[in-house]
């Protein structure tokens, strides 16, 4: 009886997870239809009082950040995997197959929203007098960033596998800062970045309530125990990975 109450009990926490992703799902596909393809005046405003304040100071540390956001995006899933392989944890490792799915599914919605439904104009396309930088890290249109919907997709994805002050605020600070910094490199004019901020933190949470799903397929797949562990002796290293 209670065999049976436990997996009554699991299948009706797998339903509730498949629901609420769906749900999230949904609203993600009808998202396209809140964003325009010509920026109102308000949007152009603020874009020009960030883009127009200049420092040596915010050149160098946007330019910085910037820099970063491909290597992160690419090495934190890796890290974290790796990670709990050699330590062998399973939370941790889940964390970075998560955030993986995370990023892939932000990529999977961002790409035909941006490149066959909205079809912004870059501000510096569209607008004279535009500071620029970073052009290369800039395909043709703008809505929704990139950079900033892959910023708040990590950031939201740390922030439900560790939901501590000294997780999510430093996360959620830097990918702010980016979001700011691409409407100072003139890519984007504000309503891109919240848009990005929006398709990130959703797809995250969509992730979340599928996390029990990506665990039950690495403990399927790999076991509860997995890990890698290293002995050095003074004339060889052998090296072992368990799963």
């Amino acid at each position: 009886m209670n065999t049976e109450s436990s997996l009554s009990r699991r299948h009706s926490e797998r339903l509730a997870s498949l629901r609420n992703a769906a749900f999230f799902c949904l609203i993600l596909l009808l998202f396209p239809a809140v964003l325009h393809a010509q920026p109102p005046k308000w949007d152009v405003s603020i874009f020009r009082s960030i883009n127009d304040a200049r420092s040596p100071f915010l050149d160098a540390s946007v330019g910085a950040n910037d820099n970063m956001v491909l290597p992160i995006a690419i090495g934190m899933p890796i890290a974290f995997a790796g990670v709990g392989l050699a330590q062998d944890k399973g939370y941790t490792f889940d964390t970075g197959a998560i955030i993986g799915v995370t990023e892939v599914l932000a990529y999977v919605l961002y790409y035909p929203i941006k490149n066959f439904i909205v079809k912004r104009e870059r501000p510096y396309v569209a607008l004279a007098g535009v500071h620029t930088g970073h052009l290369d890290s800039a395909d043709k249109y703008s809505m929704p960033s990139g950079h900033t919907t892959a910023a708040f997709a990590i950031a939201t994805a740390l922030t439900f596998r560790y939901p501590k002050p000294y997780i999510y605020i430093p996360a959620y600070a830097w990918a702010a800062f980016v979001g700011y910094g691409r409407m100072y490199l003139g890519l984007h004019y504000p309503s891109d970045v919240l848009a990005g901020a929006m398709l990130g933190t959703a797809s995250a949470v969509a992730v979340h309530f599928l996390s029990p799903e990506i665990t039950r397929l690495r403990e399927r797949i790999l076991g509860d125990d997995l890990g890698i562990r290293l002995s050095v002796a003074p004339t060889l290293v052998n090296l072992r990975v368990d799963f």
